[in-house]
C-alpha cells in the first residue's frame, strides 16, 4: 500500500488550491495578473504606475524606500507596493537574531541566563557571588563602585561587572554637557566663538579689538600686562582678558615656592 498526503498550499492549507501558477491578489492595484510564484509569493505584473503612483516609474515592488522606522533596514517595496524593512537587532545587524529576550552573553562569569533586556542592554541573573567575586556579597550591577578614573563620577557597576562612570564636566558637573570642544562664555566681550579647550580652559577667538579695547592693538591674551600689585610678577592677560600673575616669593622669584610659612633649605 501507499502512503501518499496531500500538497500544502501558498496559504498553508492541506489539499487547497492556492499552488504556483495559480491566481491570486496581491492587494496592489498598480499590477495585474497576479499569481502565485514558485516560492509562494504572490506577485503581480505592474502596469504603467509604480508604487508610488508615477507613470512609468522605478518605484516598483523589491526596489528600496523608505518605511520611515529607525529601527529597520534594508527596507523594499512589498508585492502589494507596501514599504516595509529589516528588524536592526542590538548587535546593529540588519535582520539579525539578536532580538530582545534572545540570549546573549554579558561577559560576567557572576550571572546566568543572559538575555537583551527591551532597551538592547545583555543582562544576566546574578549567581550567588557578586562583582567582587564574594558570596552573597552587595556589589552587584548597579551598586557604587570606584573605577579609579578622577574625571568620572557616579561609578557604578555595569551589567557585566565592569565599573564605569561618567564624565565630569569643565563645569565639575558629573555627566555635564560643557565638555572640551563645546561652546562656553569666556567673559571677554572682544572674543567670539569661545569653547571649551581639552584642558577645560573657556577660550575666544579675539575679534579686531586687544584686551585693552584698541581696534587691532596687541593686548591678547597670553601677552604681558600689569596687574597693579607690587608683589607679583610675570602679568599676563587671560583668556578673559583679566590681568593675572605670580606671587613673587621671599627670594625675588615670580611663582617661587620660598613662601611666607614655608621651610628654609
Amino acid at each position: 500500500m501507499l502512503c501518499a498526503g496531500q500538497v500544502i498550499d501558498c496559504t498553508g492549507a492541506v489539499g487547497g488550491t492556492a499552488l504556483p501558477g495559480t491566481s491570486h491578489d496581491d492587494g496592489n492595484s498598480n499590477t495585474i495578473n497576479d499569481t502565485w510564484s514558485s516560492s509562494c509569493q504572490c506577485v503581480g505584473t505592474p502596469t504603467n504606475f509604480d508604487c508610488e503612483g508615477v507613470s512609468g516609474g522605478s518605484a516598483l515592488p523589491g526596489t528600496p524606500c523608505d518605511d520611515g522606522n529607525a529601527a529597520t533596514g534594508n527596507d523594499v517595496y512589498q508585492s502589494d507596493c507596501s514599504c516595509e524593512g529589516q528588524v536592526i537587532d542590538c548587535t546593529g545587524v540588519v535582520g539579525g537574531s539578536a532580538l530582545p529576550g534572545t540570549s546573549c552573553d554579558d561577559g560576567n562569569n557572576n550571572t546566568i541566563n543572559d538575555t537583551w533586556s527591551s532597551s538592547c542592554q545583555c543582562v544576566g541573573t546574578p549567581t550567588n557571588f557578586d562583582c567582587e567575586g564574594v558570596s552573597g556579597g552587595s556589589a552587584l550591577p548597579g551598586t557604587p563602585c570606584d573605577d579609579g578614573n578622577a574625571a568620572t563620577g557616579n561609578d557604578v557597576y555595569q551589567s557585566d561587572c565592569s565599573c564605569a562612570g561618567q564624565v565630569i564636566d569643565c563645569t565639575g558637573v558629573v555627566g555635564g554637557t560643557a565638555l572640551p570642544g563645546t561652546s562656553c562664555d569666556d567673559g571677554n566681550n572682544n572674543t567670539i566663538n569661545d569653547t571649551w579647550s581639552s584642558s577645560c580652559q573657556c577660550v575666544g577667538t579675539p575679534t579686531n579689538f586687544d584686551c585693552e579695547g584698541v581696534s587691532g592693538g596687541s593686548a591678547l591674551p597670553g601677552t604681558p600686562c600689569d596687574d597693579g600689585n607690587a608683589a607679583t610678577g610675570n602679568d599676563v592677560y587671560q583668556s578673559d582678558c583679566s590681568c593675572e600673575a605670580s606671587t613673587i616669593d621671599c627670594l625675588g622669584v615670580a611663582g617661587g615656592s620660598a613662601l611666607p610659612g614655608t621651610k628654609l633649605r
